[in-house]
């Protein structure tokens, strides 16, 4: 009877670990059905748009954008599901993103969907995000970001720029009046000669054509007299989104 309980208990261990072996097992193929989901949608949204469509990164966007804020956080960091092209004459690359933070334990991956645009004029540092609890208690202590005339627009988003003057070209009330309307409007940077617009989370395919939109928005909104002062050629773009 010892015997026999003996043999019951020992079971017991390799029965534990054969069901988290099944259950890892299924989580596997999950995510390899849910990825080839995701490149089938992505390609056909390349399709669409005329762009054209690679799984993986050819380029080393991360490095390429390493200008742009977003591609100087966390380690591991990886582009995939890449559309590239020009859409209404403007060269756009958009692209699924991630980054990992800490190590282990205490490791997370940050996940993104990212639109970035080749602009017409060479940008100062100019960024917009969507205002928190930090930013409000940093006003507390006078570090504050650009206000604007529009109230609502200044306590929904934090806006902040190497120049100010240049953000209140951009965010002129037509731009505002556009943006506020949005359900919600994604996270942006300008800086030197790309745009980027992009939204945290993997998020579903179809967010990319509101990013799209958003962008060209913004871009087809930039003042004649800012396109005057800080227009540059674009030529010869050895790249998506134009020569390093």
């Amino acid at each position: 009877m010892e015997a026999l309980f003996g043999a019951a208990a020992g079971a017991v261990p390799c029965l534990a670990f054969g069901a988290f072996a099944a259950i890892a097992a299924v989580l596997i193929v999950f995510g390899i059905m849910k990825a080839r989901q995701r490149r089938q949608e992505m390609l056909a949204l390349a399709q669409k748009w005329g762009l054209a469509y690679y799984p993986d990164d050819p380029w080393g966007l991360p490095t390429w954008y390493g200008g742009l804020d977003l591609f100087n956080h966390g380690h591991s960091k990886k582009a995939s599901n890449v559309l590239s092209g020009e859409v209404d004459g403007r060269t756009v690359v958009a692209f699924d993103y991630y980054y990992v933070t800490g190590s282990g334990k205490n490791r997370s991956t940050h996940h993104f969907q990212a639109v970035v645009y080749l602009l017409p004029i060479q940008a100062p540092r100019l960024r917009l995000r969507q205002e928190n609890v930090l930013d409000r208690m940093a006003s507390w202590v006078g570090w504050d970001d650009i206000d604007f005339e529009s109230d609502e627009f200044s306590r929904r988003y934090h806006v902040a720029s190497d120049d100010r003057r240049f953000a209140y070209d951009i965010f002129h009330a037509r731009l505002i009046d556009y943006l506020l309307q949005c359900r919600q409007t994604p996270n942006m940077e300008m800086s030197g000669v790309f745009l980027i617009v992009y939204d945290s989370g993997s998020g579903q395919v179809a967010n990319f054509e509101r990013l799209l939109a958003i962008g060209q928005t913004v871009v087809a909104m930039i003042p004649d007299y800012v396109l005057k002062a800080r227009g540059v050629e674009q030529t010869g773009a050895s790249a998506p989104g134009g020569t390093r």
